[in-house]
This record gives structure tokens, sequence and C-alpha cells, in this order.
């Protein structure tokens, strides 16, 4: 009798409220804050090479390269951001789906500008999967994520005085092999325990970097969708001697002292690549449409060009790139080209490459392929120059064709330089007859 009584209940409950919804408020990854890391191999690197994961097997013993994300919703359109200090990066494409041999929820974050993605399962409030980068062939790192958390590293609850970092630093990188060391300016903001700030060499900046402070100890770390950066360091008398990884595939030391005010660290931009030219300059590589475009072509006859030397898996030439669409915008006469130099061996594959990026960065001037991404080979491929540095590399060249000068790297947002190169570089442009 009372399991008839119960089943009567529960029809009249199931009837009574059959005509409510009950609207799931998120059709995918719930919103909010999420806590990645990349599981950084503890090996030895020095001596340079790569480490490719298999994915059937487990790591051990890793180093956390920790980040942020943030996922909300425009309607049922799932979005997220990448969180870097104050940077915010849209994640381009994400996929969700249902792997059939387990039964399991996929989402796949991908950065297409750069040709990475995550692929990753998701369960219960929980991600894991691989960081993946084609170009290096089966080059992937272990990833894993967790809803509901904003912090950055996990360090000590304790109440220990907490060194001082802020400021400015003078760094250099490899400061144990000599023939590879290369300078550096830390530019470190601190609040308490929480860090943020960057490293500024002579070809570009590394990003928008966040961490924390705790003791005599400092973290910083950055995943931009191209690179995955992790900084540490300990300070022993007023000197920084700390780590940095790249990835799974570079490792080197770095130590830093104060810098003192006004001390020149870092080469000019403006002084480091020369032009070899001594009559007018001339080039002509395809374009994603397979045609040779040439500085001879009639289009550019007669106008000030800038020269943009670049690849699509580069974050400073994206943020140049995004620079020069400004550029653009306020001198609709202004002639741009980018020569891409890319990753890939196969020609065909760098073209699509460059399709993609072409189209997914809105870029509406002519993007080239010059060739492989090899600074000494760009050199000689170009021939105009004596020696490139960097990618990016811009080229300002007047109406004879004539190189006016060349700009090596790029600093980013992430810099105090950015802004004033910005100005003094429009200002130059507002000087040439364009």
């Amino acid at each position: 009798m009372m399991f008839y009584r119960f089943f009567f209940l529960s029809l009249i409950t199931t009837l009574l409220c059959g005509c409510v919804q009950v609207s799931n408020p998120y059709t995918h990854l719930p919103p909010g804050q999420w806590r990645a890391i990349f599981k950084i191999a503890d090996t030895d690197l020095s001596q340079g090479g790569e480490i490719a994961y298999d994915e059937s097997k487990k790591i051990k013993d890793y180093f956390e390269l920790p980040f942020n994300f943030e996922v909300a919703y425009e309607g049922d359109q799932m979005i997220a951001h990448l969180i870097n200090g104050e940077e915010r990066i849209k994640i381009e494409d994400i996929h969700f789906g249902r792997d059939k041999s387990t039964a399991k929820d996929t989402i796949q974050f991908g950065f297409t500008s750069y040709d990475t993605r995550i692929d990753g399962f998701y369960e219960e409030n929980f991600i894991e999967g691989y960081w993946k980068v084609p170009y290096r062939g089966k080059y992937s790192i272990p990833f894993k994520a967790k809803y509901g958390q904003s912090h950055r590293f996990n360090i000590p609850e304790n109440e220990s005085e907490v060194y001082d970092f802020d400021g400015e630093w003078e760094v250099v990188f490899e400061f144990d092999k000599p023939d590879d060391s290369y300078p550096a300016i830390a530019v470190i903001e601190q609040d308490g325990r929480n860090l943020t700030g960057t490293f500024k060499t002579e070809t570009g900046d590394y990003r928008f970097l966040q961490g924390n402070a705790y003791d005599n100890k400092m973290k910083l770390s950055v995943f931009d969708g191209a690179h995955a950066f992790l900084f540490s360091g300990t300070v022993q008398n007023d000197t920084i001697y700390g780590e940095f990884r790249s990835g799974n595939h570079y490792k080197s030391n770095w130590i830093a002292h104060r810098k003192k005010a006004d001390k020149q660290v870092l080469r000019d931009p403006n002084d480091m690549t020369q032009s070899t030219a001594t009559t007018p300059i001339a080039f002509g590589f395809p374009n994603t449409d397979g045609k040779t475009i040439s500085l001879n072509d009639a289009s550019y006859k007669g106008k000030v060009k800038l020269i943009n030397i670049m690849g699509t898996w580069c974050p400073n030439c994206k943020d140049e790139i995004i620079f020069l669409q400004e550029v653009k915008e306020k001198f609709p006469d202004l002639e741009i080209i980018s020569i891409a130099f890319e990753r890939y061996k196969d020609p065909s594959v760098c073209l699509e490459k460059i399709s993609q990026y072409k189209e997914k960065m809105k870029v509406d001037w002519e993007m080239l392929y010059g060739g492989y991404a090899s600074k000494s080979e760009t050199t000689k491929i170009l021939g105009f120059v004596d020696k490139i540095y960097s990618y990016p590399t811009l080229l300002t060249v007047d109406e004879n064709d004539q190189i006016i000068d060349i700009h090596t790297g790029f600093y980013g947002p992430a810099t105090s330089e950015y802004q004033s190169f910005r100005t003094s570089f429009i200002d130059k442009l507002s000087n040439l007859s364009i």
C-alpha cells in the first residue's frame, strides 16, 4: 500500500511540474575561472634537444608551468580567454564533442594563428590532455586544468617576509656560457606576493608575465598560445640567480642585478640590422594565391612601403601586425608587405598556414612566403641587409625603393617602450610623403 501511495504522489508531482523547464546554465565548460598547468619535464636540456611525450605513458618528475583562463557564455556560445596579468587573449577556436571510445566529453582549444592546440578530456570540472605544436612534429606537453581556481603558483602559506623584487633588473641569460650569453632587462611590479612584468631583450619581449614571490624566491609564467615560459629565481645578496624554461625544448640560466639609473643595457633596435644595398632593393615571393609579388609591381611604384619580416608562429610578430594595422588605418596610401618565414619545410603547408593567418588576423595587405624560419637563411635570401637578428624586423622603404631605416624586433604592449615607439614611428611616417 505504501508503494502505491508513493507512486501516486510521485506521478501527481510529475504531472504538475511537467510544464516547467529547468535551463542548463551552461552548455559545455562551466563559466568562471580555471587554473591550468603544463607538466614541464624535469630533464637536463642544457645540451639542446626536445622531448615528445608518448601519450600512453605518465611522467613522474616535472615542473608546473601554470596559467589561467576564464570561460564565459554569449547566449549559447562558449568563449574563453587566456589570462596573463592585465592581458586577455581570446582563444580563437573552441570545439566541444564526445569521444565514442571513452564516452568522455572532449575539448579542443585551437590557437589557429600560431598553429598550436590543446586537446583534452573534460569530466567533473577537470580537463586533462596535451598541448600540441604540429610544426615541431610529435612535440606535446601534458596539460591539466581545474575549475574554480584563480591563483597562479602554489606557494607556501606562511607569514615570512617576502623579498622586494619590484623595479628594473639588469639580466644576463646563459651567463655561464659566454659564447651564448645575451642581455635583457627584467621589469617587475610587485603587490605583496603577486608579481607581474616582463623581460625585454634586444629582439623583443617575453610577453605579459604573471606570478608570485615568497621568502627570497620568485616565479613568473606565461602561456599565450604560441609560447609557454617559466621563470624562477632565488635572491642571494641582492642578486637573483634564475632559470628560464621554454616548453620542453629549452632551458637556460640567468643572473640579475638591480639596474643602475640611465645605464644602457640593450642595443638600440634602430642600429642593429644595417642595409647593404647600394642600389634600389628588389625581391619577389609568392603570395597566398601562389602569385609572385614583386617590389617592382606597378602598385608599389613611387610609394613609401613598410616591409614586415615575420613568422606566423611568432607572438612579437603578431603584436607588430596589430600595430601595422593601426598604422595602415592612419595612412591608407602607405603600402605594407609582410614576408613570412615559416617552420614547416613544405612550402605548400607554409602557404596554407599563411593564408589561415591572413584570414584570422584580417590582414588586408600582401603576405608572402619567404622561406624557412632561419635567421641566417633569411639574411641570405633577402640579400640587402647585413644580418637578421629577429622576427619581426621592419624596413621602411622610400618611393625610390631605397631603405630609410630598419627596426629590429618589437616591444609589445607588455613594455613601457610600446607607446613611445608607437608615437615616434607615426611621427616619422607623418614627415614622409605618403
